[in-house]
C-alpha cells in the first residue's frame, strides 16, 4: 500500500512534466504523419488541406527514383559508401588513441589531449577550403575516398575525447589482471578493454552515422555532382527545384527519403545510444 502511495505522488507530482511530454509526443508523431501522407499526396491536395481526401500515390516517389536529375538511388548509395567506411575506420582509429591516452603517461600526453579538445572549436570553413584549394591543384576533388577520409579526419578529435573519457572511468584491476597472465597490452586492449568500451563505441557510431548520413558543408564542397552527391546536398538541390516547379508533393516525398535511414536507426538504437551515455564504467 506504501509503495501504491508513493508512485501516485510521483504521477501527482511529475503530472506537469508527463503533460508537457505527452504534447510534445503528440505534435512529433502529427507533423510526421502530415508529411509522410502530403509525400503521398498532391500539390492541389496539399494546399487545400485536403490530402486525406485525395488518392494517395506512389507517383512522387516513383518519380524521384526513376529520375535522370532527381536519381535517389545513386544518391542513397553514394551516402552508404560515404557514411558506413568512415563510421568504421573512425572507431578502429579513435579507440586505440583513446585507449593509449587514457591509460599511458609519456611526454606529450597532455599536450596531445589539449590539442584534440582545441581542434573541436575549430570552424570546419576554416581547414576546409585550404584543402579543397591543395586537392583540386592535385586534381583529385571528386573521388569517394578523400570524402572517406575527410569525414574521419572531422570526426577524430571529437571520437577521441569521448572514448578517453570513457577508458578513464574503467577499471585497471581487469588490465592488471590481464598482464599477470602474460597478456601484452595489444590483446589486452582488443580483447578486455574494447569489448567493454561498448557501449560507448555503439553510441559513437550512431552519432557518426547520423552526422555523416546529413553531412552537408564537406559533400557540397567535394561530391557536387550528380554522379557523387549524398543525401544532405541532394535534399537541398530537390526541394529548391520542387519548390521552383511547385511540385510540394514530390519535395516531401524527398524529405522523407532522406530523413528516414536516420529516423530507423535511432529508432531502434536509441535504447543503447542512451546507456552509452550514461553509463561510465566503474572505478577502481
Amino acid at each position: 500500500m506504501n509503495r501504491f502511495k508513493n508512485i501516485s505522488k510521483n504521477i501527482v507530482k511529475n503530472s506537469p512534466q508527463y503533460f508537457v511530454l505527452l504534447l510534445f509526443t503528440v505534435f512529433l508523431f502529427y507533423m510526421f504523419g502530415w508529411i509522410i501522407l502530403a509525400s503521398f499526396s498532391n500539390t492541389a491536395h496539399i494546399f487545400s488541406g485536403n490530402i486525406l481526401e485525395g488518392d494517395l500515390t506512389l507517383n512522387n516517389y516513383i518519380k524521384i527514383f526513376k529520375g535522370t536529375t532527381t536519381n535517389a538511388g545513386l544518391t542513397l548509395l553514394n551516402t552508404l559508401i560515404y557514411t558506413v567506411p568512415s563510421s568504421i575506420i573512425l572507431i578502429f582509429v579513435a579507440a586505440p588513441a583513446a585507449y593509449v591516452l587514457s591509460r599511458f603517461e609519456f611526454k606529450g600526453n597532455r599536450l596531445t589531449q589539449q590539442l584534440f579538445v582545441m581542434s573541436l572549436s575549430v570552424p570546419g570553413i576554416m581547414v576546409t577550403m585550404p584543402i579543397f584549394y591543395h586537392l583540386s591543384s592535385m586534381g583529385i576533388v571528386n573521388s569517394r575516398l578523400i570524402i572517406i577520409l575527410l569525414f574521419v579526419a572531422e570526426s577524430v578529435p571529437y571520437d577521441v575525447y569521448y572514448l578517453t573519457a570513457y577508458f578513464r572511468n574503467l577499471s585497471m584491476s581487469y588490465e592488471e589482471s590481464a598482464a599477470i597472465d602474460g597478456a601484452s597490452h595489444f590483446r589486452i586492449f582488443w580483447d578486455i578493454m574494447f569489448p567493454m568500451a561498448k557501449p560507448a563505441v555503439i553510441t559513437l557510431t550512431i552519432f557518426n552515422l547520423i552526422g555523416k548520413w546529413n553531412a552537408y558543408f564537406l559533400p557540397l564542397i567535394f561530391a557536387n555532382t550528380p554522379a557523387m552527391r549524398p543525401v544532405g546536398v541532394w535534399l537541398e538541390q530537390m526541394v529548391t527545384a520542387m519548390v521552383a516547379t511547385g511540385n510540394y508533393g514530390g519535395m516531401f516525398a524527398a524529405v522523407v527519403i532522406a530523413a528516414a535511414p536516420t529516423v530507423i536507426l535511432y529508432a531502434f538504437l536509441s535504447n543503447k545510444m542512451i546507456k552509452g551515455v550514461d553509463q561510465g564504467g566503474i572505478k577502481g
